[in-house]
């Protein structure tokens, strides 16, 4: 097993020093402690138990004399030992070096409390930060969920829509079609078409010929052609059937008003804490999904519980009494007044 290393004292060299001078930086043993405070300019030295202090730390010195600072110059804020004093720093402000330190330990004591609270402050955002982070998130996919159900209602409608167009459009189709047919048979079946053309044929050769004969002994059978013929009239008027589709006008933002609109907010900073305070009734938001610290025992959206406390040490924390759970704990900035 490995072993501290002991350290013999600094001035005999023959014991253990287990003191440390705190002025002279060295290590004592008891008996050489005590010789040393005994000598009067060292009679006010204060030592400390060795393994407490840190020896291997030394106070800096002035590295032109080697002697150790004793002020400090306020003019030039750096340390000076007694020969530079006099010297390079004759006629500036300065002072002993305990009242330095004491007023740099109020200064920094000061700045030291403020950069506490920055710290503080900053992990508060960063918690806010993150809750907004995961709301923004859960917010973003609920928003494109919704847009696709919205999308898929219509995509039915107007599926349903072209189904029925489609339905009475292949209806009328076969009624129509069917009648149209049933005329075109009526006609074919009244008169047979190419031997009336062929009898109008002979009846324009015999017209235009010489043989009287065999016009008037065929004019009965042409009389009876023509009859047939004048049967024709009645098929003058032409019927159409239609089936036309008319476009509805696309005006701008069409699709937008049967689907909706989305609306997209910048990320600006951490969501302003809202103003509760202890004995407000509140409940999770509806727009967190789940809290960052969990649900607890029949804890829900649609639960109301009373604020117990507000911790001014934490970082956003709350405590609060449900029905179901009264000591259940999460951030404000996932709570809603009711």
């Amino acid at each position: 097993m490995a072993q501290c290393p002991v350290n013999s004292c600094e001035i005999c060299d023959n014991s253990i020093g287990r003191r440390f001078c705190m002025d002279c930086e060295q290590l004592f043993c008891k008996s050489c402690e005590i010789s040393h405070l005994k000598t009067k300019s060292c009679v006010n030295h204060v030592f400390q138990d060795a393994d407490k202090a840190n020896p291997e730390v030394k106070t800096p010195i002035c590295k032109q004399h080697g002697e150790k600072y004793t002020y400090y110059c306020n003019t030039c804020s750096s340390l000076t030992c007694n020969i530079c004093l006099p010297t390079t720093h004759n006629k500036h402000d300065f002072c002993l070096i305990d009242a330095a330190a004491s007023k740099t330990r109020s200064v920094l004591d000061r700045e030291v409390k403020v950069a506490e609270d920055r710290i503080r402050r900053a992990k508060e955002k960063v918690v806010s930060f993150r809750l907004n982070l995961n709301n923004f998130e859960d917010e973003a996919d609920n928003t494109k969920t919704d847009i696709a159900e919205r999308v898929a209602v219509i995509t039915k409608a107007l599926n349903d829509t072209q189904d029925s167009y489609f339905k009475s459009i292949d209806e009328h189709k076969s009624k129509e079609s069917r009648k149209m047919k049933d005329e075109i048979d009526k006609i074919e079946n009244t008169i047979a078409i190419e031997n009336d053309i062929q009898s109008l044929n002979q009846m324009k050769s015999l017209i235009d010929g010489q043989n009287d004969i065999i016009l008037l002994d065929l004019f009965s059978d042409f009389t009876k052609t023509l009859k047939e013929l004048s049967l024709l009239d009645i098929f003058d008027k032409e019927s159409t059937a239609k089936a036309k589709f008319f476009p509805a006008a696309a005006k701008s933002g069409t699709i937008e008003k049967l689907i909706g609109s989305i609306k997209l907010v910048e990320f600006s900073g951490a969501e302003v804490k809202p103003n509760i305070k202890v004995g407000d009734r509140v409940r999770v938001k509806s727009s967190v999904k789940k809290p960052t610290l969990g649900w607890g025992p029949g804890v829900s959206h649609k639960s109301i519980g009373t604020v117990v406390d507000i911790p001014s040490n934490t970082s956003g924390l709350i405590h609060i009494k449900f029905p179901s759970y009264s000591c259940w704990e999460g951030y404000i900035n996932e709570m809603e007044l009711v």
